[in-house]
């Protein structure tokens, strides 16, 4: 009787082990790869946004070579993001959504710095610089929901593995390392 009964119960946690969500498995390397490539793609604007808050305003050459590093940096990493973020797809079934928001505000993303990128470095250093480069900008921001971004940090941080996996991310740890940064 014993040996049925445990039987029984080791064949029904079989059955509900089988039936866990996608959330009570591991983190694939695919899926970790997916975080990397998400904040891969912010880290670059991050630390040169960092830069140029370090620049002397009165040094105008300065700050529009680090204005113009942003906008280049940042262009080339939503690019990159962009692709891997694609290649890779979504990391599971239930983040689809998210996948799909995030893939959208790295294109438009990369296409607004991208399309900054001449006109930005065009300007003259002069005390209209800074003015005028954050006009460049927002004349070319195709960026349709910012918020995307902030809403995927979000959504990673609901999920343990993947609130796990942002903590283990090496561009996620920096981007909360200079992210601290900012705050001081």
């Amino acid at each position: 009787m014993r040996t049925r009964l445990l039987a029984a119960l080791l064949t029904g946690a079989v059955v509900l082990t089988a039936c866990g969500s996608d959330a009570d498995k591991p983190i694939t390397d695919t899926q970790r790869q997916w975080v990397d490539a998400f904040c891969g793609g912010v880290l670059p604007g991050l630390e040169a946004g960092l830069d140029l808050r370090k620049q002397d305003p009165a040094n105008v050459a300065a700050v529009k070579a680090a204005y113009v590093k942003l906008v280049t940096s940042n262009a080339t990493a939503f690019t990159g993001a962009e692709k891997k973020l694609k290649e890779l797809g979504a990391p599971d079934d239930e983040l689809k959504n998210v996948h799909e928001r995030l893939v959208k505000f790295v294109t438009e993303s990369a296409k607004s710095y991208g399309d900054a990128q001449a006109p930005v470095q065009a300007l003259e250093p002069n005390a209209q610089f800074l003015e005028s480069a954050e006009k460049v900008l927002a004349d070319t921001n195709v960026v349709t929901s910012p918020e995307d971004l902030r809403a995927t940090f979000q959504e990673l941080q609901k999920r343990p593995k993947y609130a796990d996996a942002l903590g283990r991310s090496a561009p996620c740890s920096e981007i909360r390392s200079k992210g601290q940064q900012l705050g001081q």
